[in-house]
């Protein structure tokens, strides 16, 4: 069951997230989000509906990508378990049935989610979250600028007072707001998070629909259909690979 723990800040790497019936639109990340993808926290009453329900897909999406992680952890370390097939205890399913149903359980909530956010759209464009939009067009226009793209993620993924490294700073001498270093004259803005691979992807993989310096507006656009595919209804929970 989708069920995480209350009374923490609702930042998306925070893994003790709180229940989604309990966020609401006072709630600083919930802000913080809509300033983010909206650019504003004065919206209309639709939008805030489409904020929030963007908002604990996103969520819903980080929890679901913390279990992938731990199915493809459990899946390297059984893979080799039995000698034998008939070995295997196949009480409930075999070792790979167990693996889907662990696979289907971590998705579910995901996918009901991302049917529910779709209903009544037919464009494929529809699907794209807002943050995942304000992401491609950053990159896009810093192509066609030459400049670095501005993605950083780092307020998204704040580090608390309970994460061990702040700590181990902390010890150090090393306050909020200030620069590393020991005279504190190295860099203040923390660095962004590591992108997540799916499907087993190597180091070094680039995504096909990661924008190039060669790319018009109708590449521009075949791209973004592309990474809002990922993004499409899936009632029946079928499994999501990556195959482009």
């Amino acid at each position: 069951h989708f069920r995480l723990l209350t009374g923490v800040p609702t930042n998306f790497g925070n893994q003790n997230k709180p229940l989604l019936s309990t966020i609401t639109r006072n709630d600083p990340a919930l802000l913080q989000y809509a300033k983010m993808n909206y650019g504003s926290t004065n919206l209309s009453e639709e939008d805030w509906v489409k904020c929030e329900e963007h908002y604990k897909v996103n969520l819903l999406y980080q929890d679901m990508m913390r279990k992938r992680q731990e199915i493809d952890r459990l899946a390297k370390s059984g893979k080799f378990k039995y000698e034998y097939d008939s070995d295997e205890d196949t009480e409930g399913g075999t070792w790979e049935h167990k693996l889907r149903q662990a696979e289907m359980d971590a998705t579910r909530m995901w996918t009901q989610a991302l049917t529910k956010q779709s209903e009544g759209k037919h464009h494929i464009g529809d699907f794209l979250p807002p943050e995942e939009l304000r992401k491609f067009m950053e990159q896009y226009e810093a192509k066609k600028s030459n400049r670095q793209p501005d993605l950083s993620d780092y307020k998204e993924y704040k580090l608390r007072e309970d994460n061990i490294g702040f700590q181990m700073l902390q010890k150090l001498g090393w306050k909020e707001g200030q620069g590393l270093g020991q005279d504190g004259a190295g860099i203040v803005d923390p660095v962004n998070k590591g992108p997540q691979r799916e499907g087993n992807q190597g180091l070094g993989v680039s995504s096909s629909a990661t924008p190039e310096d060669c790319d018009n507006e109708y590449d521009a656009y075949r791209k973004r259909m592309m990474l809002a595919y990922r993004f499409r209804p899936n009632p029946l929970n079928n499994p999501r690979r990556a195959y482009y």
